[in-house]
């Protein structure tokens, strides 16, 4: 039996338990952690901030793998642009695969506006492969045996090299080391709402403004999609979807354009725009993009076609989308055409007669180009004269 005083000790210990309790909140307390929320760098945030502050927080993983769809839809299908590749932030520099698939029946002149103009009879390629750094970007066509590595003074805006705005430069981004992504544009973003996500991610309803929409397309494509002017204010934000893991970082961010193409522009018959990209294997080992096979060195190869000399054999895919300039290449192995001579033809009233004169100064059969002057002064254009001898290249 226990004693009197053990009794009156287990007594006395359970009056004192509340008070200790009490005191646990009074003033010489420690105040409670923060919450994990509280302190993330995205979550812990303005909502209006989070959207910026998850494309920081992708860039400082490093690394990253991507893929973005650019979707063109109206009532005679739908054309997409995809492209895939690595992304190395740290190093600044990256590996997208580009390739577009047409309808079929696609018109002609919708086929040039998405896929360049140049000398080819059947416009720009519709697959390739480019590296890009600070440096050089490297280009090579599906078709191509080479590559094309092309110096900054190759294709620095002002260049002597540099021929109609072509839009090389603009595969350089400035928030991720590929351009022409929508990682470009989400710093603008704003998010108005979010949601749980799996996995202790979020999930955004954000606005854009238009006013970013020039950073996600070439130049030559800017005359045929809808961008801002003077009445873009008038105009409400693009409804922006970003979705996000635990850390904040971007797993996919997603835009919708209605009413995106120019009624006077050769898209007229697309109604709706929409890009999607999905980014994975944040901070992961990426082997740095290298080229594999022969090499050739834009300064070299890639000429204006006027400047090819009779007999000059020529490949067209040069990467550019937008130019008259051609692969120099050895005529003992493939080429896509063979230049047959150069002439000097007067300038008709309008294009078409220009493009008349020049079929006829070639003659039947012979492939004709031709380029206003360089200078733009207005005298005589130079035609360049060519066959064919490789009809169909693979995509």
């Amino acid at each position: 039996m226990p004693s009197r005083s053990v009794r009156a000790a287990a007594a006395l210990a359970a009056i004192s338990l509340p008070l200790t309790a009490c005191s646990v909140g009074g003033q010489d307390a420690a105040p409670p952690p923060p919450s994990a929320t509280a302190t993330h760098p995205v979550f812990g945030q303005k909502t209006d901030r989070q959207v910026f502050l998850a494309v920081r927080e992708t860039q400082k993983a490093g690394t990253a793998r991507f893929t973005q769809k650019l979707t063109f839809t109206g009532t005679g299908g739908s054309i997409v642009r995809t492209m895939t590749g690595s992304l190395d932030f740290a190093g600044d520099r990256g590996r997208t695969e580009v390739a577009w698939v047409l309808p079929a029946k696609t018109p002609g002149k919708v086929r040039t506006a998405v896929l360049g103009s140049t000398p080819a009879l059947e416009d720009g390629e519709t697959s390739g492969t480019y590296l890009v750094d600070r440096q050089r970007i490297r280009y090579r066509a599906a078709s191509s045996p080479y590559w094309i590595d092309y110096a900054p003074e190759d294709t620095s805006k002002g260049s002597a090299r540099f021929t109609n705005n072509d839009p090389l430069e603009f595969l350089r981004g400035s928030e991720s080391p590929v351009g022409g992504t929508l990682l470009e544009a989400l710093t603008a973003g704003k998010a108005t709402s979010h949601r749980e996500a799996p996995a202790g991610g979020r999930a955004y309803r954000a606005e854009l403004s238009d006013s970013a929409l020039p950073l996600l397309f070439p130049p030559d494509l800017h005359s045929h999609i809808v961008l801002p002017g003077p009445s873009a204010s008038l105009r409400p934000p693009v409804p922006l979807t970003v979705e996000v893991d635990a850390q904040g970082r971007i797993t996919r961010a997603a835009i919708t354009v209605k009413d995106a193409f120019r009624e006077d522009g050769d898209l007229a018959g697309f109604t709706t725009l929409t890009m999607d990209l999905s980014l994975g294997g944040h901070g992961s080992d990426m082997p740095s993009p290298a080229t594999s096979g022969r090499v050739l060195k834009a300064t070299d190869a890639v000429r204006d076609i006027g400047e090819v000399r009779k007999g000059g054999c020529i490949d067209f895919a040069t990467g550019q989308r937008s130019s008259r300039q051609v692969v120099k290449v050895p005529c003992s192995g493939p080429h896509d055409a063979r230049v047959l001579g150069q002439h000097q033809v007067a300038p008709g009233k309008d294009d078409a007669a220009t493009q008349a004169r020049s079929w006829a100064i070639c003659g039947p059969g012979v492939w004709a180009w031709w380029a206003p002057p360089k200078d733009g002064t207005g005298s005589d254009v130079r035609t360049t004269c060519y066959e064919v001898t490789r009809q169909t290249r693979a995509q």
